[in-house]
């Protein structure tokens, strides 16, 4: 019928036939073949009137030249609409979702942190630490409970305190991360170090990422920290150990007092203690937290191990093998508390380099491919990746002293996911705030006597395939793993328990 009338109207045996004859026609079925059929007889496009052929090529983003069958054909149903036809629908019905993915999901163990955090601020408690081992995802987990406690509180903003720019980068760029996935509306990020430019007026809502030197700085302002205590509602201190420093102390508990009520005090550690032999700073650190530690339940879970143990066998964490780096000195010869002084390891600055980089060789050899090396000193470390470059190897060292913009490049290139070994030598600045789950070896070729920046040298290299790592990693240490606490995670995590 629809060829039947568009030839005569064409041959001129019919002067006029009206737009809705046509159509009506053309529609006997689905609106789709209905397009097709208009475009077989040549109604679609040539028949259509001069302003109704730019009103379509604008609607399939054509130019008028460009409206030709092809186009017509390409675009059936919106064509269609176009004129008046029925929308056309799939006769398939779509399947029904079976399930729903997190975008800022948490491990089990993360959840349950959280939970028996809120039990107990909801039940009045001012301070609190979560104590979570390096690489189990403390971050994560504690700016989720940001998240969550945002979302519920409208207006009062979030203060997170840390003092290496590593672990305040870490937690604005995170949270920007967590929020676009848990928060219901739009929320300020506000940076506080380094010189950034921010004012406490600003602080409306959303998060002040915070160094505690900078303000340490401006303690002495007229109602500074009184004004910064009244505004936030939550503080979190990132690696709390560092809480009890007499330069800090006084600073965060007025921030704390001011709040109205008592602003809560979160901290998070993965080694709540300040020194392996135990002190009364150990001790103050505790009752700083007022003896409130939350660990991780992995009796939740059916296993009777504990937390380390658990996490290694749930691939959250890497199974570590200690390896002791050249020959212990003599007893009388031990090394002093974090000396940077290879002679005291008893050996002089070639055995040094040498026992250094043959170690990494090894594990380049044994097909690691990213590895992070703890060197003694400033200079030891660029002497190091100089001679790891000379055999052939991809190796950096980043310190203090680097130009943000070398450091940033550096650490770049180490987390690409490239199939090519790289060494990350450095010296004093990848012990907290650096993430590179991929690392499977840490050499740590400096000596010390802090069982919290062993711990947290160690934690570079061993996350688990769950959170992105490997299932084994190598720890080669000149520390004697056969002191206690030091040749296992398990054991430095629970150092401290008594205290607690």
């Amino acid at each position: 019928m629809v060829r039947t009338i568009a030839g005569l109207v064409r041959n001129g045996l019919v002067s006029k036939m009206p737009a809705d004859a046509v159509l009506a026609a053309a529609s006997l079925g689905d609106p789709v073949s209905a397009v097709r059929r208009l475009t077989d007889v040549g109604v679609l496009p040539d028949e259509l009137p001069e302003e109704q052929r730019q009103t379509l090529s604008a609607r399939l983003s054509l130019g008028p030249a460009e409206l030709s069958t092809r186009g017509i054909l390409a675009n059936p149903g919106r064509v269609a609409v176009f004129l008046g036809l029925p929308e056309a629908h799939s006769d398939k019905a779509t399947a029904l979702p079976t399930g729903a993915a997190p975008t800022y999901g948490l491990f089990p163990h993360q959840r349950r942190a959280i939970a028996q955090a809120r039990s107990l601020l909801r039940k009045g408690r001012t301070r609190l630490l979560l104590h979570m081992p390096t690489g189990s995802g403390k971050t994560r987990t504690t700016l989720s409970m940001v998240c969550d406690f945002l979302r519920e509180h409208e207006g009062r903003p979030v203060l997170w305190l840390a003092s290496t720019r590593e672990l305040l980068d870490q937690a604005a760029r995170e949270f920007h991360r967590a929020w676009a996935a848990l928060g219901n509306r739009e929320v300020p990020i506000l940076a506080a170090w380094s010189g950034q430019e921010w004012r406490s007026d600003d602080l409306t809502d959303g998060l002040l990422v915070a160094s505690l030197q900078t303000l340490y700085s401006r303690r002495a302002e007229p109602g500074f920290l009184r004004d910064l205590g009244r505004r936030v509602g939550l503080i979190v201190f990132d690696e709390a150990h560092q809480a009890i420093a007499p330069t800090y102390r006084k600073v965060v508990q007025q921030l704390s007092v001011a709040g109205q009520p008592i602003t809560p005090i979160v901290g998070l550690s993965a080694t709540p203690g300040r020194t392996f032999v135990g002190s009364p700073a150990d001790e103050e650190l505790a009752a700083f937290f007022e003896h409130t530690k939350i660990e991780l339940d992995a009796a939740a879970d059916g296993g009777a191990v504990g937390p380390v143990e658990y996490l290694i066998q749930q691939g959250y964490l890497a199974k570590p093998e200690f390896r002791l780096l050249g020959e212990l000195p003599d007893d009388e010869d031990e090394p002093a508390a974090d000396s940077d002084d290879p002679a005291e390891l008893g050996m002089d600055e070639d055995d040094y380099l040498n026992e250094v980089t043959a170690a990494t060789l090894q594990l380049v050899k044994e097909s690691h491919r990213r590895i992070i090396v703890f060197a003694a000193s400033v200079e030891l470390a660029h002497i190091i990746a100089a001679t790891l470059r000379a055999a052939g190897v991809l190796a950096d060292a980043v310190d203090g002293t680097t130009a943000p913009e070398i450091r940033d490049t550096a650490i770049r290139m180490y987390k690409n996911t490239a199939p090519v070994a790289r060494v990350l030598v450095n010296y004093g600045v990848l012990t907290t705030g650096f993430d590179a789950p991929q690392t499977s070896a840490v050499v740590i070729a400096r000596p010390t006597r802090s069982l919290v920046l062993y711990s947290q040298m160690v934690g570079r290299g061993i996350r688990g395939p769950k959170a992105g790592g490997n299932k084994k990693a190598v720890v080669v240490t000149v520390v004697d793993p056969s002191v206690p606490a030091f040749g296992s995670i398990a054991a430095a995590f629970t150092h401290w328990e008594d205290l607690w």
